[in-house]
């Protein structure tokens, strides 16, 4: 029985199969380690070398990624036809920024929600509230009318 000292253990393997996905990439772009925590896509755009990060984690699944990345980004710089053109599509494309949505309330819109909340759920003794009773309405205020009395006026 032989000993073969070939085997790649851990980080070894990592970096191994890191170097057959570098070998795997588009002409014009390259995959770099990044800290041994990121990847990173090194590209010409116009006249100026770019390194950028594309939201891969030093890992087989982040290496997958990243190259698939590496394949769309040197696409889309064929393609192109300006810097900005380009710019945007890798936000939004490779590192998936979105616009947000505005999901802000306002404060009376807060109120409204957490009274609706209230008046929807059973009381403690699990009796069905009702806006018209007086001992209700009063359950309201202690609990959250005294901490939002200016806004909350109605009770």
């Amino acid at each position: 029985m032989g000993k073969d000292y070939n085997h790649e253990v851990g980080y070894e393997a990592l970096l191994a199969d890191f170097k057959r996905y570098q070998k795997q990439t588009p002409k014009g772009v390259s995959l770099q380690n990044k800290y041994n925590k990121t990847i990173v896509l090194k590209f010409k755009v116009g006249d100026k070398s770019k390194s950028k990060g594309c939201n891969c984690s030093f890992t087989l699944d982040g290496m997958v990624s990243a190259l698939s990345k590496a394949h769309k980004v040197a696409f889309k710089l064929k393609e192109s036809s300006s810097e900005t053109e380009f710019e945007q599509w890798y936000e939004s494309e490779i590192l998936e920024k979105n616009a947000l949505a505005n999901d802000q309330l306002t404060f009376a819109e807060a109120i409204a929600l957490v009274e609706e909340d209230f008046w929807a759920r059973p009381s403690r003794t699990g009796r069905v509230r009702d806006k018209n009773c007086a001992s209700d309405r009063d359950s309201l205020y202690r609990t959250y009318g005294c901490f939002y009395r200016t806004h909350l006026r109605s009770f």
